[in-house]
């Protein structure tokens, strides 16, 4: 264990080389191990998206994006609550089997996050405020 308050560290000043070689040893081991194993972390999941309605978020059509992602989250009538922070749209909804992961992928965005089964994290970036204005309004139009 590498910490200066177990008894038998004299030489604490050696914790920091012996962490540096032991983080390195780490790295050197998982980054084998997600490259020989091909293993799905975050940010090297399949992009199965079909290209026919994919939207490149350097475009700026946020609302493109915003009838991607509607559609992708089941409908309007799916979306109980809509709200954003400074990189996610933050949305819960009604009927999580009509979410499709796909479709809201397609609109450019970073990621979609399930953290429970009513709530949905779309990772969109700083332009976030942007997607979130057009999304509510394409919401308040067909509600």
């Amino acid at each position: 264990s590498l910490s200066a308050g177990t008894p038998h560290a004299v030489n604490a000043w050696l914790l920091i080389p012996i962490g540096l070689v032991v983080g390195l040893i780490y790295f050197l081991i998982f980054n084998f191990m997600i490259k020989k194993f091909d293993l799905k972390t975050p940010g090297r999941e399949d992009d199965d998206i079909e290209g026919e309605d994919v939207v490149v978020l350097a475009n700026n059509d946020y609302t493109a994006m915003a009838e991607i992602i509607l559609n992708g989250l089941g409908g309007a009538e799916n979306i109980t609550s809509i709200d954003h922070c400074v990189t996610r749209l933050r949305l819960e909804i009604a009927d999580p089997a009509l979410v499709d992961d796909k479709k809201i992928k397609a609109a450019g965005v970073s990621g979609v996050i399930h953290p429970s089964k009513t709530s949905v994290q779309v990772v969109v970036g700083t332009q976030v405020q942007f997607v979130h204005d057009e999304l509510k309004k394409l919401y308040k139009q067909q509600v």
